[in-house]
């Protein structure tokens, strides 16, 4: 028999234990306390060695002594990766049947799909499927520098790569150029692929690129950059934490230029 995760939300917070360094997700006992305030609950994985599932209780379930609900975000570092992205695809999922009520078509109540993960709707047959939101990010090179920049709803001093929703119509290309140009002013090319990342806050797919500077003084976009500058790879700032794209794709792109100057020299 698989062995079973529960992933219980309230919003957007997750139920674990009270322990700060090493928190973990409620028991069978305490999910039966969970049934009178249950929402919706769904399926996220099911293998043959382990099966998961998403639960929401409403405004009025109190956690039991010894549990609280906390934010994904400060689960970073006390939960592994792999727990941390089932985790992150549960609260997207329960996001989207929260906010899929009804038909945006007809207004009429949806159903579940009995095969796939939609709603359907009953007058129109109009299918809703999860939402997701395609954001590029872009790590520009400048020989030993790299730019990065930090919006206002950063932590103090935090510094990250530049990034952007794509807009209808653009390849994730054509999104990176522009989103570089908006926010700081510069143009790029050798636009090269890194990797991609589904980032549940709420429902983004982030996708990573780096990029050679050409041309233009950084000039950060208002409301937007709140600063920009560049940095050397022997003194960088603040930067996201550990589990986010964004500091996978600064810590091997320093990695790469510090091989490649080493091979050099």
């Amino acid at each position: 028999m698989a062995n079973q995760l529960f992933f219980v939300f309230q919003g957007h917070q997750l139920l674990v234990t009270e322990s700060e360094t090493d928190p973990s997700l409620p028991d069978s006992q305490l999910l039966a306390e969970c049934k009178p305030f249950m929402l919706r609950q769904h399926r996220v994985l099911d293998s043959q060695h382990l099966s998961c599932y998403a639960l929401e209780v409403n405004e009025s379930y109190i956690p039991a002594m010894g549990y609280r609900f906390i934010g994904l975000r400060s689960l970073f570092g006390l939960l592994n990766e792999e727990l941390i992205a089932l985790i992150g695809k549960g609260l997207q999922i329960i996001d989207w049947d929260r906010t899929h009520r009804y038909c945006p078509t007809c207004a009429t109540e949806n159903t579940h799909h009995e095969h796939e993960l939609a709603k359907v709707c009953p007058n129109c047959h109009y299918r809703s499927y999860p939402r997701i939101s395609p954001v590029v990010m872009g790590l520009i090179v400048r020989d030993q520098e790299i730019l990065l920049a930090r919006s206002p709803h950063f932590a103090p001093g935090m510094y990250s790569a530049i990034a952007g929703f794509c807009e209808v119509g653009e390849s994730l290309e054509m999104a990176l150029h522009r989103e570089i140009k908006e926010e700081v002013n510069v143009v790029v090319d050798q636009v090269e692929y890194f990797t991609s990342q589904s980032w549940p806050f709420p429902h983004s797919l982030m996708v990573a690129f780096t990029c050679r500077y050409v041309s233009g003084t950084i000039v950060p976009q208002p409301q937007e950059i709140e600063d920009a500058k560049w940095f050397s790879i022997d003194a960088l700032p603040l930067l996201p934490h550990p589990v986010s794209i964004a500091r996978k794709l600064i810590n091997q792109t320093v990695n790469t230029i510090k091989a490649r100057h080493h091979a050099l020299y």
